[in-house]
């Protein structure tokens, strides 16, 4: 079974708003789906983006595929490096520890040049 994480449209005409869902790539775009793990607003400025970053992480390591969409906001939020890190103390290339300070620095300069 291929596994996306994908948006999943709600919210009403004109305003619409996204849950980001993983669910099976056969379903539509609003129908079943397997968790909730986040949502999406692009209505506010900047857009609102609120993710349970466990869980998002969890369905990466087990092989859940991005859309080009969500892979562009899990970077924003720093899941996607995240997971490049993990996968590096993995197989041995650096410590726990670097991996740690890599991601603190990382958040500090996109705190520092203003963007969320």
């Amino acid at each position: 079974m291929a596994v996306k994480i994908r948006l999943a449209r709600c919210g009403r005409k004109h305003l619409a708003e996204y849950d980001i869902v993983v669910a099976d790539a056969r379903s539509p775009r609003d129908g079943r789906f397997i968790e909730k793990i986040g949502n999406y607003n692009p209505n506010t400025a900047p857009a609102t983006v609120k993710l349970n970053e466990v869980s998002a992480l969890k369905w990466l390591f087990q092989g859940a595929q991005p859309t080009d969409t969500v892979k562009n906001l899990l970077s924003k939020q720093g899941v996607m490096l995240k997971k490049h890190l993990q996968v590096g103390v993995m197989k041995g290339a650096i410590t726990q520890e670097q991996a740690d300070q890599r991601l603190a620095s990382w958040k500090a300069e996109r705190i520092k040049m203003g963007i969320r």
